[in-house]
């Protein structure tokens, strides 16, 4: 039984982690040609990687998400808080960024993002040292995101 719950709360954590893509996928197919119409920065990786890149990041924060809130401790409220922050950040930039088309908003959520996701890391620390490891690659990737979409903004 004990199996049966662990793996319960394994999917329920990849599933929340999946919904920010959910969230915003209807609005990118509708603006890819004024995506496409944007001068974009050096580095800027073919429109093809994101999806995939994104999928596995959340995949990744689900299971970091398991890891640090499996088990119950002093830190679990905090930590739980600041990943369902950042799951809503990160659900809000897409609509922003391609439903509004406003990237000056797209910049200033993304930098807050990045500010949140180093009080998730830490958060993460506390309850579980791997599963602030695995954190990283997303953290890194909102990096380059922030610099890709800083270079939108300024270049547009």
């Amino acid at each position: 039984m004990q199996k049966i719950a662990t793996l319960l709360n394994l999917l329920f954590w990849l599933v929340i982690c999946q919904l920010p893509g959910l969230v915003g996928a209807s609005t990118v197919p509708a603006n890819m040609e004024w995506y496409r119409s944007l001068v974009k920065p050096p580095l800027t990786p073919p429109d093809a990687v994101f999806m995939p890149v994104w999928e596995l990041l959340y995949l990744l924060l689900g299971v970091s998400a398991f890891l640090a809130l499996q088990h119950k401790t002093k830190h679990s409220t905090r930590a739980t808080a600041l990943l369902l922050m950042q799951l809503v950040l990160n659900a809000m930039w897409t609509p922003v960024f391609f439903g509004l088309h406003h990237l000056a908003g797209a910049c200033i959520l993304i930098l807050i993002m990045l500010v949140e996701g180093a009080f998730l890391h830490r958060a993460f620390k506390r309850q579980e040292k791997l599963a602030a490891w695995l954190l990283w690659p997303y953290w890194m990737w909102l990096c380059f995101a922030t610099y890709l979409t800083a270079g939108c903004w300024l270049l547009n």
